[in-house]
């Protein structure tokens, strides 16, 4: 699975294009063995910053890798990808991919890591508040950090500290009767200034 995170302070409307263009580059390849299906999923993460008051402008916002997860490629920048490789029920899996098995499906998770700071300190806005959506409706379901996501945006975390990196569980569930092919899944992530 493939994840391009990307960061934009100018707004929605060129985010979206970038995210056109991280989707339009990812490629992905699906395989079968006698063990299960193996899948190669995609995922296109688009973060994006939404400056809800005019003070809202003054916070810039990272990804960053989280130890024991998936490496960012880019990380410690305002665009990193994550790649979760191929996923199956039962093969071996990437190293900082895990995965939880159920009765009729599987879950494939790891973390990332976001870094906000205030150019104020965090004087008019003590931290950030944290919401995604699906650009579109997916066959599979997505969670960040728990939250099931789906095309209304949902907030994921609240009450977010300016400064450290804040790691957030990315995951997805896989149904065993999910034919093996490619997905590709736009999730696009607001910050709000609280």
């Amino acid at each position: 699975m493939t994840v391009n995170i990307a960061h934009d302070e100018d707004g929605v409307t060129e985010q979206r294009e970038c995210v056109r263009s991280s989707r339009d580059a990812a490629a992905v390849h699906a395989a079968t063995s006698r063990l299960g299906r193996y899948s190669l999923w995609s995922l296109v993460l688009g973060f994006v910053f939404f400056p809800a008051p005019v003070f809202a402008l003054l916070i810039s916002l990272s990804f960053e890798s989280v130890p024991g997860s998936v490496p960012l490629a880019g990380s410690g920048s305002t665009s990193a990808s994550l790649n979760f490789g191929s996923v199956s029920a039962f093969e071996p899996l990437n190293a900082g991919v895990t995965r939880t098995a159920g009765a009729s499906s599987y879950t494939i998770s790891t973390r990332f890591g976001v870094r906000a700071t205030h150019l104020l300190g965090g004087l008019l806005s003590p931290n950030y508040t944290v919401r995604a959506r699906l650009l579109s409706a997916q066959p599979l379901t997505w969670r960040v950090d728990g939250v099931t996501m789906s095309t209304t945006a949902a907030t994921f975390a609240t009450s977010q500290p300016y400064g450290p990196v804040v790691p957030h569980t990315l995951a997805f569930v896989v149904p065993f009767s999910q034919p093996a092919g490619a997905v590709t899944t736009v999730l696009e992530v607001t910050a709000i200034a609280n």
